[in-house]
């Protein structure tokens, strides 16, 4: 296994930490977050025309075919900086769902995807349990002349605002299916709803008898075939990749402010017990890179490979961005949790990162599970 990046990895890097460095202050991020801004259009207009989104789409479905963990680098940078757009909801989670449904549905929207000409988005759970069974999905479909007739509710639904397209997951006698539901559609309600980590904006949705279109199915989920656990695994090792770009920020952030805070006539850096931190993130981080770039290498057609590895880095990568985040408040002292410094915005992002597709309990509850198969 290749550990290290090649060369076309570092250029990717190093073009996406050069344009996101140039677009995006964490200053003035906090203004931007204090005005409830919902998406950067401008930064998201730049990023599409960078052709990032279709990093690793097959070129045979208009991608530019380059390979998952080309794509995941992008992830890193993006955890790194933290801007508002939809990169995760739209260009890794809705994509791959895109991917693994219908052809037919696949060539008609995979396109404005990729390009950025229309957002994506899921909308899978309804409370915080995220799980998918009869007692935790309320969502329903019947079906109709049309296709499909929708109802129900979900929560933590990212960007729902700004999404044209919604895969949505609910209940019928014949079980669990993705569906497809374009926002215009008759029936639908979008509500803003107050989110931990404001670079990704949460609503509520609720589908009153929305009419579907029998060529919007995207795929049931079976246990013989389990479509949404693959493409959960894949958004994970992406997750994972974000958290420590997200780490890794934390940790530059508190040796530079480390080294200019003066406390007793020198740098507060200068002091054992910050050292002693700076080197514990130093030593989490760089596990967690291990662990993180290793998930995003497995071979995604191996289900308990890809199950194992992503949720191995999920479980921790996430404990290792909420105490990263933490100890970074702890550097700056007093002014690391005020809105005149983004370091908390951090910390709240590592929170947040560790509830997506459950908890690190949960996760570690998968491995325990694969390892007694």
């Amino acid at each position: 296994m290749q550990f290290s990046l090649t060369d076309l990895q570092n250029e990717i890097k190093e073009n996406a930490t050069k344009l996101l460095s140039e677009k995006v202050d964490l200053f003035e991020l906090i203004k931007k977050f204090d005005d409830n801004t919902r998406i950067d259009t401008e930064l998201w207009q730049l990023i599409n025309e960078q052709g990032w989104l279709g990093l690793d789409v097959p070129e045979q479905d208009g991608g530019l075919g380059f390979s998952q963990i080309d794509s995941s680098i992008l992830s890193e940078v993006f955890g790194y900086y933290m801007p508002i757009v939809p990169f995760f909801s739209s260009g890794v989670v809705f994509k791959q769902l895109l991917l693994h449904s219908e052809d037919d549905l696949k060539t008609k929207f995979l396109q404005d995807i990729i390009t950025g000409s229309k957002i994506g988005t899921y909308a899978i759970y309804e409370n915080d349990k995220y799980e998918i069974n009869e007692q935790n999905i309320e969502t329903t479909f019947e079906t109709s002349e049309k296709g499909y007739l929708l109802n129900g509710n979900k929560s933590y639904v990212m960007f729902g605002d700004s999404s044209d397209l919604i895969a949505v997951l609910a209940k019928g006698t014949d079980g669990f299916k993705f569906l497809l539901v374009e926002k215009e559609t008759p029936g639908i309600s979008i509500k803003e709803t107050t989110s931990l980590d404001q670079s990704r904006p949460m609503t509520e949705i609720n589908f009153q008898d929305v009419e579907i279109s029998k060529d919007n199915f995207m795929f049931d989920i079976t246990e013989e075939n389990n479509l949404w656990n693959k493409v959960k695994h894949i958004s994970l090792s992406f997750l994972s990749m974000e958290q420590v770009g997200g780490a890794q920020a934390c940790l530059d952030m508190s040796t530079e402010y480390a080294k200019e805070r003066i406390q007793f006539g020198r740098p507060i850096g200068s002091f054992q017990a910050i050292q002693h931190m700076c080197a514990d993130m130093v030593l989490q981080i760089e596990s967690a890179k291990s662990i993180a770039y290793s998930s995003v290498r497995v071979d995604i057609d191996d289900p308990i490979e890809l199950e194992m590895s992503s949720s191995m880095a999920k479980a921790y990568c996430s404990e290792v961005f909420n105490k990263v985040a933490g100890d970074t408040i702890q550097v700056h002292g007093g002014i690391g949790f005020t809105w005149e410094h983004p370091a908390h915005l951090y910390f709240k992002k590592a929170k947040s990162d560790s509830l997506i597709f459950g908890t690190s309990k949960s996760a570690r509850n998968d491995v325990a599970r694969l390892l007694s198969l």
